[in-house]
């Protein structure tokens, strides 16, 4: 009775093993499926904006162009290189969803999958290939045009803060002087 009883507790231990093992497996694909369902959602999100891509690019050209015009009051300078900031977001996220939606039409999931493992970044330069490869000059070119008007908008930004900065601190010095003397040295 206690050799059936020993051997009963021994075929537990294992069920208890396998179940663990299987149990992990599991969880193991589920991590491993997430990410996988993302990204098909992600590449038939980017075909689905393929439609109305144009239409929010073309607003904010509209939109930097307002600003830009705007940036000649030097007050307005932080809100226009503020604005133009999200400008560039929205033109470099433009890009990055065409060049995604060009590797999937072209390549399909595999290349898209490996320009993800690239930081993300890597479906830019899949798609870039893919056009290249395609000899789809148009696709290249829009890429090209997506990145200038992104870079653009960003350096005029930045250009527009700093500036913006400038005023403000000269105005404060204007406002409150300070108190300190500077003196060069060989000046005496």
């Amino acid at each position: 009775m206690i050799f059936l009883f020993r051997g009963t507790a021994m075929v537990g231990e294992k069920l208890k093993g396998i179940g663990g093992t299987v149990g992990g497996l599991l969880l193991m694909l589920a991590v491993i499926a997430i990410p996988v369902l993302l990204l098909f959602g992600a590449a038939e999100f980017s075909v689905w904006a393929l439609d109305w891509i144009p239409d929010v690019i073309g607003i904010a050209v509209l939109a930097s162009i307002v600003l830009v015009l705007l940036a000649a009051i030097p007050g307005a300078r932080f809100l226009t290189g503020s604005l133009l900031g999200v400008a560039s977001t929205i033109f470099t996220v433009c890009a990055w969803l065409y060049c995604l939606a060009f590797t999937y039409i072209e390549w399909g999931m595999i290349a898209v999958v490996i320009g993800v493992l690239f930081f993300g970044f890597g479906v830019v330069i899949t798609g870039i290939l893919a056009a290249i490869f395609s000899a789809t000059w148009s696709v290249l070119g829009n890429i090209a045009i997506l990145f200038g008007l992104g870079l653009a908008a960003r350096f005029f930004a930045s250009w527009m803060l700093e500036s913006a900065e400038r005023r403000l601190i000269k105005k404060r010095m204007e406002e409150t002087p300070s108190e300190v003397i500077l003196t060069q040295p060989g000046n005496d």
